[in-house]
């Protein structure tokens, strides 16, 4: 059978790099759970394959009906690799038309993962479940996620000043000193959680730890907390306790989370409140206080890669970046 031409886009790191900004991420995360809340989005939960020490390989596939559109992004977590290399990277998302079904793109997703998680779902949360007028965030951990976060919130929130606590204070002098004449905001060091977490009326947890970093009583009334890498940073109770806790995805979430052995007992269905889908469509309201403590929780899902992953390649088009290839 003779089959037609097809010819893929294929972006690497450094062209997606060259085309994705923070305000691309965020309008293409916040549509994408707008079109969840609708019920447009389909969203399976992720397989995990073990890899290295502790590590995992998997695929998160994804269809957003209204753009046509659906994917995979081939990912990885690997908390023990040797000195040097990082966790969680050599991500790659292929792109298909839900018409024909035939691919179109395949990109380097490494800088997708890194913005849309700290830089896009977590500050598409703090939208609507942040105080309007919160000036100081704190920010745990100052890898790839924590510096995502610490970038994209200074561009689109109108934050004062930034704290920082890393393992040590050498890891965070070393950032400041890259990254402050580009932020509006000040970048301060927190000498302990504890510290961050009394000062914060946004608390974004960026670790890779098992074990409670933030305790519930550190966390003042009309915060918002989002938990953007690992969860186990943040105590269990905070979540349980919240004026609200909301998920990002009622079914990845809860299969990472409520079924997850390490939280049973400790959480349930009932603690939460509605997801982010929801208050975004406008099906719950969002912050209603600003005394509320607000939890909000997302594993990640593929369609949020998929649909920045479809802006990049509508812009890459118009100007011309990336190479062809001839699959058939």
């Amino acid at each position: 059978m003779d089959y037609p031409p097809t010819n893929l886009l294929f972006l690497s790191k450094q062209d997606v790099d060259a085309l994705i900004t923070p305000e691309d991420v965020f309008a293409a995360v916040e549509s994408v759970f707008r079109a969840d809340g609708m019920g447009q989005v389909i969203s399976p939960v992720k397989e995990l394959m073990p890899a290295g020490d502790g590590g995992a390989l998997f695929a998160m596939p994804g269809l957003l009906g209204d753009a046509g559109v659906a994917g995979v992004k081939w990912t990885n977590f690997c908390p023990n690799q040797p000195q040097g290399l990082p966790v969680c990277w050599g991500h790659v998302l292929v792109l298909s038309s839900t018409e024909t079904g035939q691919p179109f793109a395949v990109m380097d997703a490494t800088t997708i993962t890194n913005q849309r998680t700290a830089g896009g779902h977590t500050v598409a949360a703090a939208k609507y479940l942040a105080n309007p007028g919160a000036r100081t965030m704190g920010v745990l951990g100052c890898g790839a996620q924590g510096r995502s976060a610490i970038r994209s919130f200074d561009r689109l929130f109108d934050l004062s000043r930034i704290l920082v606590h890393t393992r040590t204070r050498e890891k965070f002098e070393a950032f400041r000193a890259q990254a402050q004449d580009g932020l509006r905001a000040r970048l301060d060091y927190a000498p302990t959680p504890k510290a961050l977490a009394e000062q914060s009326e946004i608390l974004i947890t960026a670790t890779t730890s098992h074990t409670p970093v933030i305790r519930a009583e550190w966390v003042p009334q009309g915060a918002f907390v989002g938990g953007v890498y690992s969860f186990y940073d943040l105590d269990s109770t905070l979540s349980a306790q919240a004026d609200k806790w909301v998920l990002g995805h009622r079914r990845s979430d809860g299969d990472e989370i409520l079924d997850n052995p390490d939280f049973a007992g400790k959480l349930s269905a009932g603690d939460v409140y509605g997801t982010l889908g929801e208050i975004v469509c406008g099906k719950l309201p969002g912050r209603e206080s600003p005394d509320e403590r607000i939890v909000f929780t997302h594993m990640g899902m593929g369609a949020l890669d998929i649909a920045i992953g479809n802006r990049i390649v509508e812009k890459a088009r118009s100007l011309g970046v990336g190479q062809t290839l001839r699959l058939i």
